[in-house]
């Protein structure tokens, strides 16, 4: 039997913005994919562990709080809505699919919608 993901540590890591125990959720060739404004389906924005773990580096030094929603839990994939609250008050909402391997996450689907820049 294979292993399954625990969603809510999963949660917690990303909570404490903590790169490190993020890492072992991850396969070191994970495939992430993000469809947003900037990055249409068509030409959706492609990178790996790097990025995930710069992003969740930088939220933690900018102040963004992330909060993991709405999981659906499988055995092979998990589903979650991702909120960032920002310091100034915009949100970014991420409906996010983990394809998972023996626990471990492989791909990661971001489709994602962020509050415009107040004026």
């Amino acid at each position: 039997m294979s292993k399954r993901l625990n969603f809510q540590a999963l949660s917690d890591a990303f909570e404490a913005l903590d790169v490190d125990a993020l890492k072992q959720f991850y396969k070191s060739d994970v495939e992430h994919t993000e469809i947003d404004a900037g990055a249409p389906p068509r030409s959706p924005r492609t990178s790996g562990w790097d990025y995930i773990a710069g992003a969740v580096a930088g939220a933690a030094q900018a102040g963004i709080k992330i909060h993991l929603n709405n999981p659906v839990l499988g055995e092979d994939r998990v589903a979650c809505t991702i909120t960032c609250e920002f310091p100034d008050g915009r949100r970014m909402v991420s409906n996010t699919i983990y394809d998972l391997d023996d626990g471990k996450i492989v791909r990661q689907l971001d489709v994602q919608v962020m509050d415009p820049e107040q004026a």
